[in-house]
């Protein structure tokens, strides 16, 4: 099979991950932080280490305050959920994430306000606009680092300085640039970052992080054992601590760490380079199709990269592509309705190809060489 769907969840993982997480299982499968014998003394410390691994990705400032959750999605909810208040307001962009726009979308039922930026002719974030509307007060700016859809890249740092000077903070996205693209906390102004372990950190599914530049009062909704101030009848209110409550994934989080040690000795600037290069192949080589409309930057910035093939409807597309070339691809809205409505492809979306660490250009000709005969028989 040829695997072009590492956006939803990057395969196949380095084999280092899968040492790790059946090693975690049969040697250090006890409750981590739970006891003072070997086992969990060395559960806890294999936590510890991959604590100190993402901290040291992201240049975050303080290793305490990177918390495991779920998935990104669990940690931009306990970010929006545990941070933003009846009455705050809301800054978002106009290419936002199921992940985003339903919290927010709560969140606005019980009384924030949340106020959505214009997109620009380039498929991205229309700074002016974000600049005014900021200027109306903001208390959050929530946006995505790279777009699912087309792959388009936000200018962070940008956005944060525009958050700062009107007294708001950054609430990062980063299910798509997490280890995809270099993410440094300090230097682009990022005080909150949520990230997935299953997609660009090479971890595997039901791991995530939430990164938070200074100690934020953000409110557990989660509750409960923490093996630390046990006396106590209320939760911790120290990082980790504070969010991080019941036993955690020990198995995810030593495979996530992996994950980390491989994009970090691979090198984050050269899997980008090699992804953008096959993006960029892809995107050349399907816009010479005759009927085929691609969806992404002119110069790809990352791995992503949605098209439509003429009248063919994208299902029918990526169903085809599965079962006669073998070739996995995504296809619809990709959580992100949004998006499609700004490039005109809603309600029925793109099929998206998104590379990885272990793609080549055999790939890239695979995907175009099918579409090349669909576009040319006929589906109904």
């Amino acid at each position: 099979m040829v695997y072009l769907d590492n956006a939803a969840t990057t395969w196949p993982k380095p084999e280092a991950v899968y040492r790790a997480i059946d090693t975690a299982m049969r040697q250090h499968g006890a409750n981590p932080g739970r006891g003072a014998y070997r086992m969990s003394v060395d559960a806890e410390a294999l936590v510890d280490g991959t604590r100190q691994a993402v901290a040291s990705l992201f240049n975050a400032p303080n290793a305490q305050r990177v918390i495991f959750t779920l998935n990104c999605t669990d940690a931009l909810n306990i970010a929006l959920k545990g941070l933003i208040k009846p009455g705050d307001r809301v800054v978002t962009g106009p290419f936002e994430h199921n992940s985003v726009t339903r919290p927010l979308h709560t969140l606005q039922r019980t009384g924030a306000q949340v106020a959505v930026a214009r997109s620009n002719s380039a498929l991205g974030i229309d700074l002016d606009h974000l600049r005014a509307l900021c200027r109306e007060g903001v208390d959050y700016v929530v946006v995505s680092h790279v777009s699912n859809v087309t792959g388009c890249v936000a200018p962070v740092k940008e956005i944060a300085a525009i958050a700062h000077a009107h007294g708001g903070m950054l609430i990062l996205d980063a299910a798509q640039g997490a280890g995809a693209l270099d993410i440094d906390m300090q230097d682009m102004g990022v005080d909150v970052l949520a990230a997935p372990g299953h997609k660009g950190l090479y971890g595997p599914m039901g791991t995530g992080v939430l990164v938070l530049a200074a100690a934020l009062p953000v409110q557990p909704f989660r509750e409960g054992g923490t093996g630390f101030q046990s006396e106590s009848p209320g939760q911790p209110t120290e990082y980790p601590w504070r969010l991080e409550a019941g036993t955690p994934n020990l198995p995810g989080i030593a495979g996530l760490g992996e994950g980390v040690r491989f994009i970090r000795s691979a090198g984050i600037d050269a899997i980008a380079q090699q992804e953008a290069l096959l993006a960029q192949m892809l995107a050349d080589q399907l816009r010479k199709v005759d009927n085929v409309s691609v969806f992404c930057d002119q110069v790809p910035g990352t791995g992503v990269v949605s098209f439509r093939v003429g009248t063919v409807g994208a299902a029918l597309t990526g169903t085809i592509l599965d079962s006669s070339f073998g070739i996995a691809v995504r296809t619809g809205l990709h959580c992100a309705p949004a998006t499609h409505q700004a490039i005109g492809t809603f309600p029925e979306g793109t099929v998206r190809a998104s590379f990885g660490a272990f793609n080549t250009e055999s790939d890239v000709d695979a995907l175009v060489a099918a579409v090349r005969q669909i576009g040319t028989a006929s589906y109904h």
